[in-house]
């Protein structure tokens, strides 16, 4: 029986829900797509920060001295890059509901040690049974320690315990010690989890949405299931690199160039190969074939998505790269084009979830309001992002929830006759 809950911060409790103040830093100092973001949170900076080993204004100083920023500028871009920062009010009910029940939480961050005392002027001083913060432990996720000191701090076994993080990785080494662990989409989805771990929650109905017209589904995570990502660390073991590398490279300040159109797709191949250690482009595409190998189409999904296109306009909304109309094509027989009434890539684009120029543009291109739309995505980040344009949202965990979130907020059922339930595998 669950009697305690580890839960993260950054990503999970608080979330940079507006990125357009650094998209605005970012666009001034040309950067690339989440170049700031990676520079702060992807420097020695912020590692020795987070290690205890410098302060977060020691840290802005070094991100100002890279920059060659003035003292004003520091000023306005450490206020402004926190500025899109909001706490999850419903979560943070969700978490106060769950110790009035008598469950043991502990907060654990990587985070700088000026954190701590943010607590309280956020009005969370008490939240917590225990506050676990990297630059204070001396220690970070994924590090098993820090989950053992946690445990340990709440009197609980790993079994007893279960773990709310963002990121797979940390999420992956709390699973090995023996918790819980879930990987963070939403309240909504947390609440499904802990009560599939047998916590007494219950998930409320969503309300019906008078007037929607549009709904926009998502690619990776919703008509394309990621299965390549439960063999990450296999591969990352195969190839000889240290956890967490792999991931670095495929998704990292490259891929943002890549899906943001800023780079050619062999331009990103050649970091891939130096990244990963492999020879040449064509030991790349060979590692893509295999890594990717086990992809799918979700003809659920893809069952729902005709089921509406008639009484809604239906789109897919995608960051992916140049080239991925034609892929859908030649590996599942999938024809975007012709399947839906818009297809927008974000490398076609020049635009990326979460920038909200991108919702835009779709809503245009549909012809209708934002809260004439729904958007299904399976990161928290983009639902995030349309949400503040007033989109309807949901964070898209598997097909069953999700569709049938679909269905509450339409109203109405999707599909009238039965889905076919099989997968459709690469050709």
């Amino acid at each position: 029986m669950i009697q305690a809950l580890l839960i993260d911060w950054g990503g999970v409790l608080m979330r940079t829900v507006d990125i357009r103040p650094r998209l605005a830093w970012e666009r001034e100092l040309r950067l690339p797509p989440t170049g700031l973001a990676d520079l702060v949170f992807g420097g020695p900076a912020w590692d020795r920060a987070q290690y205890g080993r410098a302060t977060l204004e020691q840290t802005w100083d070094t991100i100002a001295e890279q920059l060659q920023l003035t003292e004003a500028q520091t000023s306005a871009l450490s206020r402004d890059f926190w500025a899109g920062d909001r706490l999850d009010t419903d979560l943070i009910a969700l978490v106060r509901s769950l110790r009035e029940q008598g469950l043991r939480v502990a907060l654990v961050s990587n985070h700088a040690a000026d954190f701590q005392q943010q607590l309280p002027q956020l009005g969370l001083d008490g939240l917590f049974d225990t506050t676990l913060i990297s630059a204070l432990e001396g220690v970070s996720k994924p590090d098993p320690v820090i989950y053992r000191r946690a445990l340990e701090r709440l009197a609980v076994e790993p079994s007893e315990a279960a773990f709310v993080d963002d990121l797979w990785t940390n999420v992956e080494a709390a699973r090995q010690l023996g918790m819980t662990g879930i990987r963070f989409r939403g309240s909504r989805h947390l609440r499904r989890a802990l009560a599939e771990a047998g916590l007494p929650l219950e998930v409320p109905p969503l309300s019906p949405v008078d007037g929607i017209r549009a709904v926009i589904f998502d690619w990776g995570g919703v008509i394309s299931p990621l299965t390549f990502i439960h063999h990450t660390r296999e591969w990352e073991e195969r190839l000889g690199l240290a956890r967490g590398r792999l991931n670095r490279v495929l998704w990292g300040t490259e891929w943002k160039k890549l899906e943001c159109g800023t780079i050619t797709q062999e331009a990103f191949d050649d970091y891939v190969a130096h990244g990963l250690g492999l020879p040449d482009r064509e030991a790349v595409r060979a590692f893509y074939d295999e890594y990717f190998g086990e992809d799918t189409v979700d003809q659920t999904v893809m069952a729902a998505v005709r089921a509406l296109r008639g009484r809604y306009r239906v789109a897919m909304l995608t960051n992916a790269f140049p080239g991925h109309a034609e892929m859908a094509q030649q590996r599942f027989g999938l024809d975007v084009h012709s399947e839906f009434d818009l297809y927008v890539n974000s490398a076609e684009v020049g635009l990326a979830k979460p920038d909200p120029a991108i919702f835009q543009f779709v809503l245009d291109r549909l012809e209708v309001a934002a809260g004439e739309a729904v958007l299904l995505d399976d990161m928290v980040r983009n639902t995030d992002g349309a949400g503040m344009l007033g989109l309807h949202t949901i964070v898209f965990a598997e097909p069953e929830t999700g569709l049938a979130d679909l269905e509450q907020l339409l109203g109405q059922p999707i599909v009238t006759e039965p889905a076919d339930h099989s997968r459709c595998r690469l050709k």
